[in-house]
């Protein structure tokens, strides 16, 4: 696991998202417990660089036929451009890293 830890600012946008829209008070203070965390984490925001790997990253996506969600895309455009690694549950990271080698995906 990497020493150091940075998030997309993408990846706060989505955690706050999942705060508003818990179904319970247990969860969303789980989930206020996660965004807290992240936010402790030094935040990389999106520039042009960025926007040059993901334009990159959805073309080999669609070219070899694998779907892109656009914020996940971000995320992982994010990760190639600052070569760090997308740390995640989400298996749809994988689909992308193997149409996509640029991308390292550490599956937890």
């Amino acid at each position: 696991m990497p020493r150091h830890v940075a998030v997309s600012v993408i990846t706060l946008g989505e955690l706050e998202l999942g705060v508003i829209a818990a179904a319970t008070v247990e969860q969303r203070a789980r989930r206020a417990e996660t965004l807290a965390l992240a936010r402790a984490a030094d935040t990389i925001p999106i520039n042009d660089a960025v926007m040059g790997s993901f334009a990159r990253l959805v073309h080999d996506c669609r070219e070899h036929g694998v779907k892109a969600n656009v914020l996940d895309a971000l995320i992982a455009a994010t990760a190639i451009q600052h070569g760090l690694p997308v740390v995640t549950q989400d298996d749809d990271f994988a689909a992308m890293a193997s149409a996509h080698p640029q991308l390292a995906v550490i599956q937890v």
